[in-house]
């Protein structure tokens, strides 16, 4: 029997603890599909260079709800350590089912740590971001800050591998003009999935990713059920 080791157990732990805190009977759900293309790049010894594009798609997967496009610069301390500084515009609809969309920038600053074990057979990171939120009818800035542990496994003499994922956001800052953005935890994600490597530069993820949004009365929090797909682009 293959045993499991104690940093997978603290994962699994950590995560299965995550779900419960999320859990609200009482939360309006929806279905939906992400589908980022993460594009990473090597610029020099230190440099490194990121882009993302991500449509979502709402409303029980009907309606585009959000169309996001997020470059970032990062320095790579070493191999396993990078500081990154980026910035994000979002197109968000008003509503799951309306068509009028609203547009957020927004500016973050990031760290993120990536380590293997097993003869790099598991990978895992850590990754942090402190954002800056300029949302519309809003004149001062959200500030968020986001805490993702992901962790890989790969399958022996296999391109395929098994992926999990948490991430926790927390906003900093009450904002005057919407009850939806004081202080205190703000969402959840649990990501659960398979990955495909048709070569070392290229990989696809596809999985089940369930996404908490707390929210303040009247208003009740959000549950989504999402199918996300992801294309990694390395070069």
């Amino acid at each position: 029997m293959t045993s499991i080791t104690q940093p997978k157990r603290r994962c699994l732990g950590f995560m299965t603890i995550a779900m419960l805190i999320s859990a609200n009977a009482n939360a309006v759900s929806d279905f939906q599909v992400w589908l980022p293309i993460n594009i990473n790049a090597k610029l020099s010894a230190h440099w490194r260079g990121f882009l993302e594009f991500q449509p979502r798609v709402g409303n029980d997967a009907e309606n585009l709800t959000s169309m996001i496009v997020r470059p970032a610069i990062g320095w790579a301390v070493n191999d396993k350590a990078t500081f990154w500084l980026g910035y994000l515009m979002s197109a968000d609809t008003v509503s799951l089912d309306s068509d009028t969309y609203r547009i957020e920038n927004r500016a973050f600053q990031g760290f993120s740590w990536r380590d293997t074990a097993n003869d790099k057979q598991f990978i895992w990171e850590v990754r942090n971001r402190l954002e800056e939120r300029f949302l519309p009818r809003n004149a001062d800035p959200s500030i968020r800050w986001r805490t993702r542990l992901r962790v890989e496994q790969l399958l022996p003499n296999s391109p395929w591998s098994i992926i999990a994922s948490e991430e926790i956001f927390i906003n900093l800052n009450d904002n005057q003009n919407n009850a939806q953005l004081q202080s205190g935890a703000q969402q959840n994600r649990l990501y659960l999935g398979v990955g495909y490597r048709f070569a070392p530069q290229v990989q696809v993820e596809t999985g089940y990713l369930y996404q908490h949004v707390w929210r303040n009365q009247p208003s009740v929090d959000q549950d989504n059920n999402i199918w996300m797909s992801n294309l990694n682009l390395n070069f």
